[in-house]
């Protein structure tokens, strides 16, 4: 627990570092890329297309899964716009964000669209995005734009309860978060350790959604349960669930859950109100060193034929015309609460949550 403590750590120190010599850089970003970012009109597309065909390349950090989705996404921009060529590099959120801060730190401008659950909020402090602004967001609903236009949603996560079919009856799956605190379950459910998606953001969820009287009397009767801790993805919890080590995980990814039971697994997935949700935001570098081309693939995300193929990839679009695969999977359809984080937030509270996960639950 203490190296998660001291990842937490160490990615806030880089971004306070980082945040204090802003605006130091004397490198300078792409020619009118501001003007870019921002344009609008009968005339864009032309410009953009010019532009681009000029560029011929764009460099992406993304956190999704290369096969299942930044591969067709770059591949069919390709198909779409010939003379680009996308180049990628994957990694999770804090490590595309720290990625990214250490570059421009030594002065070097590679990257030209980000993404992740929390990149966006930590290169927006550090002065490493840029606001931009693309006509498909028009479809979005406003609470899923970012007001300063910073960022703008990819794709979603909710988690969820995962059980085994084989070892759970369908009268005993969890349907609420008191019923996590029943005797048959104690030490015999699991979760993840990782601060941003495991055990420490489930508690932060249920602070902001309870308040904190009612969310630590809470967490002092989970505690008693004896929750099994596991220092790895959630995915590695949900295949305890699978092999049938626990019969339930919880705070799951719940397209993951769908996704393995749809090649056999014998898992299924209950949503506990309100459900911890998550935004995927995808953002535009502030020294991007092709700028049309970026532009033009934003657009190409946020469009509905950008969120099919998230879709057909097994995410979750946060375009609201495109269903998920399995339309359930969406709060609308799948008839559950939704309770969006703030990504700014978790990223100021994330130690605390830690701590008091360590505290509670280690």
């Amino acid at each position: 627990m203490m190296m998660l403590r001291r990842n937490v750590t160490s990615v806030c120190a880089l971004v306070l570092t980082a945040s204090a010599l802003a605006g130091c850089s004397t490198a300078k970003a792409a020619e009118g890329s501001e003007e870019i970012a921002l344009a609008s009109g009968a005339d864009r597309q032309q410009m953009l297309e010019e532009g681009a065909a000029d560029e011929g390349k764009l460099m992406w950090y993304t956190t999704t899964i290369p096969d299942q989705l930044a591969n067709p996404l770059a591949e069919a921009f390709e198909e779409k716009y010939p003379f680009a060529d996308v180049e990628i590099y994957r990694a999770n959120s804090t490590d595309v964000a720290s990625k990214v801060i250490k570059e421009y730190q030594a002065g070097s401008h590679f990257v030209d669209v980000v993404d992740g659950t929390g990149t966006a909020t930590m290169l927006e402090s550090t002065d490493a995005i840029q606001p931009f602004t693309s006509p498909e967001l028009d479809a979005y609903p406003d609470s899923a734009k970012d007001p300063e236009g910073f960022s703008a949603p990819q794709l979603m996560y909710f988690m969820a309860v995962a059980y085994n079919t084989d070892m759970v009856s369908p009268d005993d799956v969890p349907q609420t978060y008191e019923d996590l605190l029943d005797p048959k379950w104690k030490g015999r459910m699991s979760w993840s350790t990782s601060p941003t998606s495991g055990g420490p953001l489930f508690l932060g969820n249920l602070m902001e959604a309870w308040g904190e009287d009612r969310a630590m009397d809470y967490f002092d009767d989970l505690a008693a349960q004896q929750m099994q801790n596991v220092d790895a993805s959630g995915r590695a919890v949900l295949d305890r669930v699978i092999s049938g080590q626990v019969p339930i995980g919880v705070q799951l990814f719940n397209d993951q859950i769908v996704d393995a039971a749809s090649k056999g697994a014998p898992v299924d997935w209950a949503p506990l109100n309100p459900v911890t949700a998550q935004y995927s935001r995808v953002a535009l570098a502030k020294y991007p060193p092709h700028p049309h081309t970026a532009m033009l693939f934003l657009d190409f995300i946020l469009s509905e034929e950008g969120q099919e193929i998230i879709r057909d990839g097994n995410g979750i679009p946060a375009h609201p015309e495109v269903d998920a695969l399995t339309p359930e999977l969406k709060p609308e359809q799948g008839g559950f609460e939704a309770q969006f984080t703030d990504p700014e937030q978790v990223m100021k509270q994330t130690n605390e949550w830690a701590d008091l996960y360590e505290e509670m639950f280690m």
